[in-house]
């Protein structure tokens, strides 16, 4: 269970964060939670999709795997790709919101110090200088937040639209391997192409002006990643 405590210099003057990838340290996940920020990148390497939450409506995604616990992106102790997702990445922290006693809130980084990258023995990244100040790890890992923060506002600006618009559409995603086994998942959407294509000119400008038709576009760019996971699969198979 995570043990949450606001970082600071003080406390966790000596903290380092194992930055080494690994199913001990939480990696074997067949996907995860990403926002609209990151998208950009993702769409290089990943298939972004929708995944319907009971509580929430829409959720954006990306599958790393076709399995629940399988992450063909997680080599021995690195990641295959260039770009690691922001939930992932900003492991073990989290943004937090703190009351000041002027009644002002503002957000602040929590550390889980029961994560298994938390080092118990020196090894791993320090979080602060020596003599002070924040270690570029920890100036990265502030960016990564950030990310993140910003990412949960743009993520519902942009559902309310591409549901006003009805532009999400379930989709099949079905898959062979070359070992002769199959995959085939309705679980997830993505965005219509031809409904896109067919709104009134006045929507698109609208949806262009306000940034959201790069993200529909990406989103619908990147579903061609499938095809990079299943060849990775397969290059599982003939090792």
């Amino acid at each position: 269970m995570a043990r949450y405590q606001v970082l600071n210099n003080i406390s966790h003057k000596d903290l380092r964060v194992i930055t080494r990838r690994g199913a001990d340290l939480g990696d074997a996940v067949g996907g995860c939670a990403v926002y609209p920020t990151e998208f950009n990148e993702l769409q290089k390497y990943y298939p972004i999709l929708f995944q319907k939450n009971e509580n929430s409506g829409w959720l954006t995604i990306v599958l790393f795997g076709f399995n629940a616990n399988e992450n063909l992106f997680l080599t021995d102790h690195n990641w295959r790709v260039p770009y690691v997702p922001a939930v992932i990445e900003r492991e073990p922290f989290v943004i937090g919101m703190q009351e000041h006693m002027s009644g002002s809130i503002e957000p602040v980084v929590n550390v889980d110090l029961d994560s298994p990258r938390i080092s118990i023995n020196g090894d791993g990244e320090a979080l602060f200088l020596r003599h002070g100040g924040n270690s570029p790890f920890l100036e990265h890992i502030t960016t990564v937040l950030s990310v993140l923060h910003e990412g949960v506002a743009e993520a519902e600006r942009m559902l309310v639209e591409f549901e006003r618009l009805n532009l999400i559409e379930k989709i099949t995603i079905e898959a062979a391997f070359s070992n002769g086994t199959s995959y085939k998942n309705t679980n997830y959407a993505t965005l219509s192409k031809e409904r896109l294509l067919a709104l009134p000119d006045d929507e698109i400008v609208k949806l262009h002006r306000s940034g959201l038709l790069r993200y529909a576009y990406l989103i619908i760019g990147s579903i061609t990643n499938i095809q990079r996971m299943v060849d990775i699969k397969n290059s599982e198979f003939e090792k």
